[in-house]
């Protein structure tokens, strides 16, 4: 037995076999048209945040990574603190066509150089700036400029956490070359003990010496708040939808070999 049932925008057929009890209904789509909300949501470039940790040699790459996007007809904002925005990006007339948006970190006349400490600072701009990105999300959205995905420096791990609060895909930037990624991630796991005691040995590099490694593993010590932001980065790496890093492939071939392609992160 058979039953066509048409509707605006869908139709559909329900046939249900009499012959065998309980056998539940079988639905088959005939044809679909979206409705005219559901054409604009397919017709709509997807829209990205990039949010960078404010500092130049954060903020540059993530930049050309933007460019790339919007060469794919991705829609793309950069967010940034209000300091930076008034002091290293003060021109929004800019010609890659980034929109830019501004969020507090906590410190908006001075930006970190005002913070007591740089752990003072980091514990600041992860609480104040959760909220404020909270509060442009909230803001984009009320405007009908719907988020699709925040790629966000591997620095601020709490980006995610905001992400998903709104159901938003989270991509984690490394800004760092693959090799530095791969050392801070053993560290991380525990699998290169500090203070250094033995040389390194890390899949897909050489065998290396102490004072060969980044300056955060062979100089242990000096600067905790970064060293703990740098080793955790990859605290909730495995709840990101991608995981991108700044390399040249053909220039660290087999140590990210070793990172993606055997599961390092």
């Amino acid at each position: 037995m058979t039953y066509c049932l048409p509707l605006p925008h869908i139709q559909f057929k329900v046939t249900h076999d009499t012959t065998i009890r309980r056998q539940p209904a079988t639905i088959t789509i005939i044809s679909y048209r979206p409705t005219m909300a559901e054409q604009h949501k397919i017709n709509k470039s997807p829209h990205v945040l990039l949010f960078p940790y404010p500092s130049q040699g954060h903020i540059n790459p993530i930049i050309q990574f933007g460019k790339r996007l919007l060469s794919k007809g991705v829609k793309t904002t950069l967010v940034t603190t209000i300091y930076t925005l008034n002091t290293k990006l003060p021109h929004k007339d800019n010609t890659t066509s980034i929109e830019i948006e501004a969020i507090s970190d906590g410190f908006d006349e001075g930006g970190s150089a005002s913070a007591e400490s740089s752990e003072s600072y980091l514990k600041t701009f992860k609480e104040v700036g959760s909220k404020s990105l909270a509060d442009l999300i909230k803001k984009l959205q009320s405007e009908g400029n719907t988020v699709d995905a925040i790629i966000y420096d591997s620095f601020m791990t709490w980006a995610l956490d905001v992400a998903m609060e709104f159901g938003i895909d989270g991509g984690s930037f490394l800004t760092q070359a693959c090799s530095v990624n791969s050392i801070y991630y053993h560290v991380y796991k525990g699998l290169i003990s500090l203070p250094l005691s033995v040389p390194v040995s890390v899949p897909g590099l050489p065998l290396l010496e102490s004072w060969e490694t980044p300056s955060f593993v062979h100089n242990y010590g000096p600067y905790p708040g970064w060293s703990e932001i740098v080793f955790n980065q990859f605290a909730n790496i495995d709840q990101a939808r991608w995981v991108f890093t700044n390399s040249f492939y053909q220039l660290e071939d087999k140590v990210s070999f070793a990172c993606f392609f055997h599961k390092s992160y």
